[in-house]
């Protein structure tokens, strides 16, 4: 217990302390470009059975640095894929200004839902980013040439101790994997996880529920060693507030679809009201 608390009072320092240059870790020493180690990389899970939340992890590498993100939405419209991540890649914090985004790299290694035989980089715009204690989250966007799959921001409540959700991120630049994670305990700055504790590289990484829907990003973490430490998220509540901050709320709302309800009287002619078409939540 002792060695957490010091853990968190060293990372609640670095976050703070300004510097220069980007971090890909929040504690530990900035991991650049395709940064390996053979450190604690248990056995990476790309099975096929993880494949839906595989296809919507991809790697973020900005100056140098990399870290790891997940596309929540899709639209269609526009073709923009948005990628939420760790706002730590960045110095300070940033809102949106539609006017002013920086330039970063969004890299995938499936594309409409298979495998591809190498990745695929696209050019990607930082819409918005946080770098605070337990607002540590950012936005981007890029432009994919396929119809991209997402997992969208949870809507319900944030999720209970004891619950075993998938980690996903890319460890050391390396490919996207999945590992299974445990919550430990929600605050009201961190959500944390026990089990397979991050390694550099994974921050950004998506929190995801086995339906592929966001519940946490990653941020932090006690250990690389041994992955026995303790894993640091940031969780609904703050990535709610910073997107509704941001003027993204949109992205928040429960996906919609089309349904066809009859309206009463729709069969009187002189009203003439006919069978009406209104969105439904999908549930």
């Amino acid at each position: 217990m002792k060695r957490i608390s010091a853990v968190l009072v060293a990372l609640a320092l670095v976050l703070l302390w300004p510097s220069p240059e980007c971090r890909s870790e929040p504690f530990y020493p900035v991991f650049r470009g395709n940064f390996e180690t053979s450190e604690c990389v248990i056995q990476e899970q790309r099975d096929e059975k993880y494949l839906g939340l595989l296809v919507v992890s991809v790697k973020i590498s900005v100056s140098g640095a990399a870290g790891s993100g997940t596309i929540c939405h899709y639209d269609r419209s526009t073709g923009w894929a948005y990628v939420i991540s760790c706002g730590h890649l960045w110095s300070g914090n940033k809102d949106y200004d539609p006017s002013s985004k920086l330039a970063a790299k969004v890299e995938t290694w499936y594309k409409g839902g298979s495998r591809m035989a190498a990745p695929a980089t696209y050019d990607a715009e930082v819409m918005f980013w946080s770098n605070r204690r337990g607002y540590d989250v950012s936005l981007l966007r890029f432009k994919p040439n396929w119809n991209a799959s997402y997992a969208p921001i949870s809507s319900g409540p944030s999720p209970t101790k004891g619950l075993t959700l998938n980690s996903l991120g890319c460890d050391g630049g390396r490919e996207v994997s999945r590992y299974a994670v445990v919550i430990d305990a929600l605050d009201s700055a961190d959500l944390t996880t026990k089990m397979n504790s991050p390694r550099p590289g994974r921050s950004g990484g998506g929190l995801l529920t086995d339906d592929c829907v966001l519940v946490g990003v990653c941020w932090g973490t006690s250990d690389i060693s041994s992955g026995d430490g303790v894993g640091f998220f940031t969780p609904l509540e703050a990535i709610r507030e910073m997107f509704i901050k941001n003027g993204h709320s949109w992205l928040l709302e429960v996906d919609m679809q089309v349904g066809r309800i009859p309206v009463f009287d729709h069969d009187n002619s002189s009203l003439k009201y006919d069978r009406h078409f209104v969105p439904l939540p999908k549930r």
